[in-house]
């Protein structure tokens, strides 16, 4: 619901669809996560028949914009997108690594800056 308004305030809309290929039509970001959690392991071989389809490859990305990139959290697995996708210059992944990791170094400054210790120094 509040995805659905955001889209209408900003002048866009939702769709949902469970085919990829209709998904990627005409998009300009491709993103795929991690299908198997940590944790998930026992739930692998179930997450591999439900998602089975829905690789991203150079093939489903035929239908996307001309100028598409692709995007994924990691750890990657080959099963959500093939290695000519993973390692091409359409590929930001290691570009948004770095960038989550210079914000996760700007959250912990600003908890750190502010902070004021009350733990007691030790007395030896």
């Amino acid at each position: 619901k509040d995805a659905n308004e955001l889209a209408k305030q900003y002048g866009t809309e939702m769709f949902y669809t469970t085919d990829p290929r209709e998904a990627c039509e005409g998009a300009n970001v491709l993103v795929t996560d991690t299908w198997i959690s940590m944790g998930q392991e026992q739930e692998k071989e179930e997450k591999l028949k439900v998602f089975q389809g829905y690789q991203v490859t150079h093939k489903l990305a035929e239908v996307a914009a001309k100028d598409w990139v692709f995007l994924h959290c990691l750890p990657r697995k080959q099963e959500e997108v093939d290695d000519a996708v993973f390692y091409s210059d359409r590929s930001l992944v290691w570009t948004e690594a770095e960038n989550r990791k210079w914000t996760v170094m700007a959250v912990i400054l600003s908890l750190l800056k502010d902070h004021v210790c009350t733990t007691p120094k030790p007395d030896y």
